[in-house]
């Protein structure tokens, strides 16, 4: 039993070694220079938005290895933005709209239907007065896709053992008006099968993780 204790009293001393003191710049094995991500397809043409995100970057970012970041808009006037953050840890979308004075509404999962299979994405509605956005995200971690609490147990087991992971936060972040996210989903789904059926089997696995 004191063995026991001591084992686990060890582990708590490494956890907090792990996460409670402060950290370098997160190095990733740069997989968003591996990614061929359209610049544009038949109906949606972008502009990448990478610089202007990276200029606000301080030490609080270091968690964050590199950021792709696009604005993809139709002929029809309609836009979204596209984000991928190759990361250490992720944090919540809800937590950093939250803090920015919007108001949070959690919505049904987002489905999407792309070469490899169908999956379900997070997504929330955020709003100050009528206008805001509709956040809609997913992680994949060494070509899977996980929630929350497995991401959480992957970034502790990979620090533990000083392992190397190729950890992806997708972001879709779309206007909306009159507090009505039905429209943005509805464009979250066209782009998102738009975009997947020109990528390679290989990108998509990095970002929509393997189908199962």
């Amino acid at each position: 039993m004191k063995r026991q204790y001591i084992t686990i009293f060890l582990l708590l001393v490494t956890i907090l070694i792990c996460f409670g003191l402060p950290k370098p710049k997160y190095i990733s094995p740069d997989i968003l220079g591996k990614l061929n991500i359209p610049y544009s397809l038949s109906d949606w043409r972008s502009e990448d938005a990478s610089d202007s995100i990276n200029q606000r970057a301080d030490d609080r970012y270091n968690f964050i290895s590199d950021i792709f970041a696009r604005v993809y808009g139709t002929r029809a006037g309609d836009s979204l933005l596209f984000i991928i953050l190759d990361a250490g840890n992720f944090h919540h979308p809800k937590v950093c709209f939250g803090s920015s004075g919007y108001k949070i509404k959690e919505l049904e999962d987002t489905r999407f239907d792309i070469p490899n299979g169908k999956f379900k994405a997070k997504t929330i509605l955020a709003l100050k007065g009528d206008a805001g956005f509709v956040l809609v995200y997913w992680m994949v971690i060494n070509e899977k896709r996980v929630d929350w609490t497995e991401q959480k147990i992957k970034q502790l087991w990979f620090s533990l053992l000083n392992k190397e992971k190729q950890g992806l936060m997708m972001r879709l972040d779309i206007p909306v008006t009159e507090g009505n996210p039905k429209a943005a989903i509805s464009l979250a789904q066209r782009f998102i099968k738009d975009i997947s059926y020109k990528m390679s089997d290989k990108d998509q696995a990095y970002i929509f993780g393997r189908h199962e």
